[in-house]
Formats: C-alpha cells, sequence, structure tokens
C-alpha cells in the first residue's frame, strides 16, 4: 500500500475504469467532503500504473488537496475486468440502460493488446488496453463476446447490440446511453438518422442545471424513436410485400400448376372407445377417413400425389385436431417443410376428447424455400374466437389470413368444401368448376 501525497504527478484512468460512468459533479462534492470529515475508508486500485478502481475517490481527493492511499491490484487484465465490473455493480444502482452501453464497451475490449492510442489525461482512455510505451503489453487474450459481456452485466443480448449498434453510429448518443440519459433501443433509433439530424435532435432535447435531460426530453426522445420505428416498419413492410409479390409472378410462370400456398384439412381418423357405441358422432359418417394411417409416414404416403402441388417455395396451412399436433408436425417435416408456428380456433362450444373436451383446434403453419414472414406490427393474434360452421367446416378467418399474407401467391385449399375467388378447390366435395385434377389420388374427403 502506498499513500500519495497533494502534488504527485496525476495517474491516468485504465481503460476498465473507464467503462462506467463518473459520479456527477454534486456526488463528486459529497464524496471529497465524506473523505475530509471521515478519512478514505477504500483504497485507490492500481493495475499496470493506471487507476483501475476509485476514480472518484482519486479525483475528490485531489479537489481537496487530501493524499490518497493507493494498492496494487494483483491478477490478469481479464481477472481485472471481472473484478471492475463485480465492484460496480455491487456498489452502485445501475439503470439497464447504463449497463447495456458497460456491457458493449466490455464486448469490444481487446485485452492485452497494446495499441498506443493515446492515453493521455486523467480521466480518458480508449476502450482498447493501452498502457504506453513504459509497459510491455501481456500475452493476448480472447475478446469478451456479446453474450459473455450480456451475463456480465445482467442484461439482454439484444440490448448490448442495441448500444453497440449506437456507439458505432452515434458516438454522442452512445455517451448519453452511458450516462443513462437515454435507453438503447430508443438511441438505436436516433442511430439510424444522419449525423447532422442525430446532432441537432441532442442540442434541441431540453436539460436541466446539471446537464441532464429532463423529463420532458425522454419523452421527446421515446416519441422520435416511436416515429422512426413506424417508419422502419413502414418501410420493411414494403419491402416484403414487393418480395412476395415476386414470388407469386415466378410461381405463377411455372410451366406446371404450382401453389405457393397450400390450406389442408387432412381427413384424421379419431379412434374411439368402441366401435359399437362410439361412430354415432364420427367424421366417417361424413367424408371417407384415413383409418388405414397410424403414422405420420402413413398419412405422408396417402397425401404423396396430392402435396406434389407445393412449389418449391411454399406455405403450408395445416388444420390440425390438438390430440394430433405432434404426428401434423412431424408430417410436416416429412414433407419438407419446417413448423414455424401456429394459430388457435376457439369455438363458441365444448366438444369431445379422453382427455380433455376439446374447444379449440390449431391451424399449424409450416414453411419451405424462401417464404417471406409477416412484416413486423402486422401479424394476426394467434388466438382466434369464431363460431363453428356445418361438420368440419373452417371458419373464414383461415382464408383472411392467407389472402392478406399472401395476396399473390397462388393458392390451393385441399379437401375444400366451397369456392372462394382466387383460389383452387380439391377434394371429393370441392365445387366442379374451380378443382384442379391430381393424378393417382384415390381417396379424397
Amino acid at each position: 500500500m502506498t499513500t500519495l501525497m497533494p502534488g504527485h504527478a496525476p495517474l491516468k484512468f485504465h481503460p476498465l475504469a473507464n467503462l462506467f460512468p463518473m459520479l456527477s459533479e454534486t456526488e463528486l462534492e459529497d464524496l471529497g467532503n465524506d473523505i475530509r470529515e471521515n478519512g478514505q475508508v477504500e483504497t485507490v486500485k492500481l493495475h499496470k500504473g493506471t487507476i483501475l478502481d476509485g476514480r472518484n475517490r482519486y479525483m475528490a481527493c485531489l479537489r481537496f488537496n487530501l493524499p490518497v492511499r493507493t494498492e496494487v491490484f494483483q491478477g490478469s487484465d481479464r481477472e481485472a475486468l471481472n473484478w471492475v465490473v463485480s465492484k460496480n455493480l455491487k456498489r452502485r444502482h445501475l439503470k439497464e440502460g447504463v449497463r447495456a452501453a458497460v456491457a458493449a464497451n466490455i464486448a469490444t475490449l481487446k485485452l492485452g493488446a497494446n495499441q498506443h492510442s493515446g492515453n493521455q489525461g486523467a480521466q480518458t482512455c480508449a476502450p482498447s488496453l493501452d498502457f504506453g510505451p513504459e509497459h510491455a503489453a501481456p500475452d493476448p487474450e480472447p475478446a469478451v463476446s456479446q453474450q459473455e459481456a450480456a451475463d456480465m452485466m445482467n442484461v439482454s443480448r439484444r440490448s448490448v447490440q442495441s448500444a453497440m449498434l449506437v456507439k458505432e453510429k452515434a458516438p454522442e448518443v452512445f455517451e448519453e446511453v452511458k450516462n443513462g440519459n437515454i435507453a438503447p433501443s430508443a438511441a438505436a433509433k436516433i442511430a439510424e438518422r444522419p449525423p447532422e439530424e442525430q446532432k441537432a435532435i441532442l442540442d434541441a432535447l431540453p436539460r436541466d442545471e446539471t446537464g441532464k435531460l429532463t423529463p420532458e426530453a425522454k419523452k421527446q426522445v421515446r416519441a422520435i424513436a416511436k416515429e422512426v420505428r413506424a417508419e422502419d416498419q413502414a418501410e420493411k413492410k414494403r419491402k416484403r410485400d414487393e418480395r412476395e409479390a415476386k414470388l407469386g409472378a415466378k410461381i405463377r410462370a411455372l410451366p406446371e400448376v404450382k401453389a405457393g400456398l397450400i390450406l389442408s384439412d387432412f381427413e384424421w381418423h379419431f379412434k374411439v372407445r368402441s366401435a359399437e357405441t362410439g361412430m354415432d358422432r364420427h367424421a366417417a359418417n361424413h367424408y371417407v377417413t384415413a383409418a388405414d394411417c397410424d403414422t405420420a409416414e402413413a398419412i405422408v404416403e396417402r397425401q404423396r400425389e396430392r402435396m406434389r402441388v407445393a412449389a418449391d417455395d411454399c406455405i403450408h396451412l395445416m388444420w390440425c385436431p390438438a390430440s394430433f399436433n405432434a404426428i401434423a408436425i412431424r408430417v410436416m417435416e416429412l414433407q419438407g417443410f419446417t413448423y414455424v408456428s401456429q394459430f388457435v380456433w376457439i369455438k363458441p362450444g365444448i366438444g369431445t376428447g379422453f382427455w380433455v373436451r376439446d374447444r379449440h383446434e390449431l391451424l399449424l403453419i409450416g414453411v419451405k424455400g424462401k417464404i417471406p414472414c409477416p412484416a413486423m406490427g402486422d401479424q394476426f393474434d394467434s388466438a382466434i374466437e369464431a363460431p363453428k360452421g356445418a361438420h368440419s367446416e373452417k371458419p373464414d378467418f383461415q382464408y383472411e389470413i392467407a389472402e392478406h399474407y399472401f395476396p399473390t401467391l397462388p393458392k390451393i385449399e385441399l379437401n375444400a368444401r366451397r369456392a372462394r375467388a382466387g383460389w383452387i378447390q380439391w377434394g371429393n366435395e370441392a365445387p366442379e368448376q374451380s378443382t384442379l385434377s391430381l393424378d393417382n389420388e384415390e381417396e379424397a374427403a
């Protein structure tokens, strides 16, 4: 332990110490008064001749012309990083945005590098570990990943990525994030503006006497971020619609009829406790069910010919009773589709079932090839209440969803029961004038 007397040569701040914001002028003044009255309780930690921890104590002692008690940290750069993070998180109540900014700086550190970035002055230092020519550079250590940095600071990786984007594109805005004035998500939207607009936004924001943004300013920042977000979403939707239109034109130009969207209602066969007493309300009384299909492979084989209509880039909306959920997803996979999500049709009345009395049915979503997902903010609610129609008839929202998401893709409904403009219908109950002939298909419901 060494005590530095007033008038000593100023110490520089270690880059790891500079990861965290300094106290405000008022807080620094209060700290200095406390040290003058009660003494310096904790030492200032030094690492490679620079201040690793205790910048505020050090600056308060300088301000009041007090001696400074110092102590050398024993450990590697990585150990120093872990120590500094632990000390600051335990000692200070940092906002989530501040922690995200710290994590962004951690994720760009080059531990052990000696890049001579001009570390001059007592209060500034580049984020790479530059110890000056008088110190030998330690062996390089692995960079800290975004996820590691997020875990260290107890924030999400997404917040770290937003902060890193702001740091790269808008350094002045990043300083506001680091000081806790602007949330990373809002700052990321401001960072998308041209540099001159960024500066104009910051200059126009009202601040209090300490230089911090006022509550009114923070409202303005949120409003700006919301405006930018709306513009972004509109542009993303425009580009998404453009991709969907190009895909629709591509599929329609194929020499044989292909569908970019398949809506299917397979002829699922429900097992009953007794063939003598349990068939009075069975679907087989209304159409031919797949009684011989006990496995996903058998179901795929039964549908092989009809599914030839799928284009290389295709979305499959598959109706599925809740009890068949697992096998239906496996069928999708065997047909070359990747299950991505589902809608739930909530019916007005309770039905039958072994484990529970079903009041809902699933519309699974599977994709293959390059299918543009809906634009952000343009998605339907996953749970939809709708009345029941005739036996096994599905509600109109199935068409509304398909047509809204994919207005230009050629569409086919397998096991259709009614005609709809813009669709090809196929199945025993489909209107004859708009059906598509699929070779070698035997038992269609």
